[in-house]
């Protein structure tokens, strides 16, 4: 499933506890800060095992995501633009809203 590698990775990153989105105020300031720390330990560790491939940063807000990312092939560096936004709506995806009204709507309960 997971290779002992990755779950290493993974094992020094904090988990993130807290379930909101930029609609609810307080909790999803807490919510940054748990992924901007989680960011930054990612970051700090890669830098320590000289595998650094990325910058990110956002707007104020948490909602608008950019920087670069990039990757070394054959002594060429080749980089890319990142840029990102967290839907409003987030954690919950529109597949799941969407599915929900597919399932009421054809719910032979109607």
């Amino acid at each position: 499933m997971v290779d002992e590698a990755t779950r290493k990775t993974l094992s020094g990153i904090p988990l993130l506890k807290t379930k909101a989105g930029p609609r609810d105020k307080a909790l999803w300031v807490q919510r940054l800060k748990e992924e901007y720390q989680s960011l930054i330990t990612y970051v700090e560790n890669n830098k320590s095992t000289d595998n650094d491939w990325f910058r990110l940063e956002s707007n104020k807000e948490g909602t608008r995501w950019f920087g670069k990312c990039w990757f070394i092939h054959e002594l060429l560096k080749y980089e890319f633009d990142i840029e990102f936004d967290v839907p409003v709506t987030y954690p919950r995806s529109e597949e799941r809203r969407v599915g929900k009204e597919c399932r009421s709507r054809w719910s032979p309960y109607h």
